[in-house]
């Protein structure tokens, strides 16, 4: 069955400008789908027409399906239903996407206030056990502190954490270790991994970097200039690319030593 469906996403911007061109895709329960391109290519605004928050000046047209409920029809009052609660969302940076002048702990309860409605006392517990989940062991510390007290892997585990607190269906993960240096990159990649092996959420992961998409996809959707350009799975796409475009990705990861090379595998 599937989880989310995207149909002939179309994105304009008041001025008739077409920045997304009937771009289709989906993921079933427990898929793991990865969105690839460059700069530009219009993957993260595919995450944005998703989730209902596109810049002031554009349109979508097209379904986006969650569970057969197409989420372009819903006002923001049930758009922020479905946010957190079935499709939770982390960032690229979390030193931005967290609220500075915010404790961890009361960020990390927010989500659980809203959409499971849990106590003061519960809240504290879940958000101890969210913390231990993404191996932030020092819980009392880390659910005292504000973000700029943290290091940029400790933000973005806390961003998981957020992500994860009301069981989503669909985790949305927009370039999630690009701001991150490449030993906690892997380590927030392996982290992911592991989490949506265990809970079995269904993964939409937007990068840039096919060697991280790699990691933690099984399927892939390559964009460029607005339009899916390739559909496929990650095996395929390492092993005989159909797109040019999608080889000249693949040529470009080998090239700086971060996928085998042909005569390698």
């Amino acid at each position: 069955m599937t989880a989310l469906e995207v149909r002939d996403l179309t994105v304009r911007t008041s001025g008739g400008r077409t920045l997304l061109d009937a771009v289709s895709w989906e993921v079933p329960f427990g898929g793991r789908l990865g969105i690839i391109g460059e700069s530009g290519s219009g993957k993260s605004l595919t995450a944005a027409a998703i989730l209902g928050l596109l810049p002031e000046g554009m349109t979508a047209t097209g379904q986006v399906l969650l569970d057969g409920r197409d989420l372009l029809t819903l006002g923001e009052r049930a758009l922020r239903s479905v946010r957190g609660a079935q499709v939770a969302t982390v960032f690229q940076e979390p030193l931005t996407a967290l609220d500075p002048l915010m404790t961890v702990g009361r960020q990390i309860a927010g989500p659980l206030r809203l959409h499971r409605g849990a106590s003061r006392t519960k809240v504290r517990e879940l958000a101890a056990d969210l913390c231990r989940l993404v191996r932030l062991d020092d819980t009392e510390r880390i659910l005292g502190s504000y973000p700029w007290q943290l290091s940029g892997g400790q933000r973005q585990r806390v961003s998981i954490a957020m992500a994860l607190a009301c069981e989503p269906r669909v985790l949305l993960a927009d370039e999630p270790t690009t701001a991150l240096d490449v030993t906690v990159q892997a380590e927030i990649l392996d982290l992911l991994d592991e989490l949506i092996e265990r809970t079995g959420t269904t993964l939409v992961f937007v990068s840039h970097d096919l060697p991280v998409v790699a990691r933690v996809a099984r399927d892939l959707v390559v964009m460029r200039s607005g339009q899916v350009v390739e559909a496929t799975t990650v095996a395929q796409a390492l092993d005989a690319p159909a797109h040019p475009y999608t080889r000249q990705l693949l040529a470009a990861a080998r090239a700086v030593s971060r996928l085998p090379q042909e005569d390698e595998r």
